[in-house]
């Protein structure tokens, strides 16, 4: 997962028992749902976005890969 300098990074991972989100992999977040993490990182980068940032949201999915999500829509891109 290759990432450009400018480009602002949220993840969303599973860890411990509870979701994690991370923003350029610093702890930006912890949540007892994967819903609302995920919901958390993709207001957050909407917002960034909204100023004119360069933002990519990933998603662990449930065999533990992470898929890159729209930050906008939330659609899984791949």
């Amino acid at each position: 997962m290759e990432r450009q300098s400018d480009t602002i990074q949220f993840t969303v991972i599973r860890g411990d028992g509870d979701w994690r989100v991370l923003r350029d992999g610093r702890p930006s977040g912890h949540f007892d749902f994967s819903v609302d993490a995920i919901e958390s990182a993709l207001v957050k980068a909407t917002t960034l976005i909204d100023k004119g940032e360069q933002v990519e949201v990933f998603v662990q999915d449930a065999a533990g890969q992470l898929r890159q999500v729209d930050p906008v829509g939330g659609e899984v891109l791949h």
